[in-house]
């Protein structure tokens, strides 16, 4: 079958793109000059990435549109003409999951960090998983492996309901929590979406749920396994210093695990990754080692270099919560450092609604830096300045600054002449890892 992506170069998409190809259909693909992570992946694959154009479409059977794009795309309006079936992102891969017995890894917040953790967990386990994750996994070395198991590892996105295209057989929910406010309208909403994907799930299957957060109250008429950092939880951890924690099981004291990565909020990502071993009978040495050398995903706590003696750490941080959690692991790895959070919001709509939730998130920085909002593609309004954001922060935190986005790679240029022993942490869902790549290249170039 020939399949054409039309914006092949998101994460998602140049996924599951791969995926198809190697299960051997014809992949063509299309989007914008700007350079991605992804290019190099469809590159390595053999996919070319061609420019929009109409005659991309008329020798395919199916469309796989990115959700970036709408149907006046020049792309999709000639695939109606020509009643070429068009299918979402989420519909494709919905497809690709009732081939597979499906593990959907869900929740507002780490749903990539432990769909690379659990598919780590399954290749090590010689299970051969099929994986479709939203970032680059640097143990798979890609964004998707294609296997011949039988299980397939999906990051699954709650944003309008996308998850319920897909038919899972295990449903991993990290957390709930309200977030995507240009669509669900509160808490409950929210809470709802992930109701309906959960009553989804067969008899035979599992529901695997945090017990620290609102996921606890979810309901599916299969198994249901809880973890966390509580002792109420089915599985759960208690911390022995950095990197370091005991798994119990049902109060039994199952074994020591280590990790790189930083955080307690990953140490609940690891213990999801355990829930499943133990569900698929996994042995614990497995998964230890898989822990131990699980080095992360990108863009989530990445070590991007130095600059000068300063650190640079980027993450994907773009909800209060996120950013609250990403500074306590950061603040607590480096304690004698001076914190400064460079913060990129994304979206209007986001920013405006929980614009009192992020004045008040930057408790473990000691310096906080605000640029310009990074808008959707979808906004056709600005709904807030950042100016009003900066000026909330103020009345919580004694230190902070707003330095526009075009003199964000100056700033830290100077700022790192500073002798002060400074952790740069840029956040956001946007462009904002670009300035400390960028700032780093100078610096290179200069030495």
């Amino acid at each position: 079958m020939r399949i054409h992506f039309t914006g092949i170069k998101g994460s998602g998409m140049s996924s599951l793109a791969q995926i198809f190809k190697l299960k051997g259909h014809l992949i063509t693909g299309s989007d914008v000059e700007e350079t991605f992570f992804t290019d190099k992946l469809l590159d390595k694959a053999g996919i070319e990435v061609l420019p929009f154009c109409k005659e991309n479409v008329r020798d395919v059977d199916i469309v796989c549109a990115s959700a970036a794009y709408g149907s006046t795309h020049v792309e999709l309006q000639e695939a109606a003409e020509r009643q070429i079936p068009v299918y979402t992102y989420p519909m494709l891969l919905g497809e690709l999951t009732r081939e597979h017995e499906t593990i959907l890894v869900t929740g507002t917040h780490g749903k990539t960090t432990t769909t690379g953790l659990i598919g780590s967990l399954l290749t090590n386990a010689e299970l051969d998983p099929t994986i479709v994750v939203g970032s680059y996994i640097e143990t798979i070395k890609n964004n998707a492996r294609f296997g011949t198991g039988r299980q397939l590892v999906v990051e699954a996105c709650e944003y309008k309901r996308h998850f319920l295209n897909y038919q899972g057989k295990v449903m991993v929910v990290t957390n709930i929590d309200f977030d995507h406010p240009d669509y669900f309208k509160d808490i409950q909403d929210t809470f709802d979406a992930f109701q309906e994907c959960a009553a989804q799930l067969p008899e035979d299957g599992a529901l695997i749920v945090c017990g620290d957060n609102l996921a606890r109250n979810l309901e599916a008429p299969c198994r249901l396994i809880t973890y966390g950092l509580s002792q109420d939880n089915d599985i759960y951890a208690v911390k022995k210093g950095p990197g370091e924690f005991k798994v119990f099981v049902q109060g039994e004291y199952l074994g020591d695990m280590t990790t790189n990565l930083l955080g307690e909020h990953n140490i609940q990502n690891a213990l999801a990754m355990v829930s499943v071993g133990l569900y698929y009978n996994i042995p614990f040495e497995v998964m230890q080692r898989t822990l131990a050398n699980y080095v992360g995903v990108k863009r989530r706590l990445e070590l991007k270099g130095h600059l000068n003696q300063h650190l640079v750490i980027d993450d994907y941080a773009h909800h209060p919560t996120e950013i609250r959690v990403t500074l306590h692991a950061v603040k607590e790895n480096y304690p004698n450092a001076n914190v400064v959070s460079i913060f990129q919001p994304h979206t209007y709509s986001r920013t405006k609604r929980l614009l009192s939730e992020f004045a008040q998130s930057f408790q473990s920085a000691d310096w906080v830096v605000l640029t310009d909002i990074f808008a959707s593609e979808r906004e056709k309004e600005k709904l807030v300045d950042i100016i009003e954001l900066v000026e909330e922060t103020k009345k919580f935190h004694p230190r902070v600054s707003y330095i526009p986005k075009s003199e964000l790679i100056q700033w830290l240029e100077e700022v790192s002449m500073e002798r002060d022993d400074h952790v740069f942490l840029t956040m956001g869902a946007g462009d904002i890892y670009k300035a400390g790549e960028k700032a780093l290249q100078k610096l290179k170039l200069s030495s």
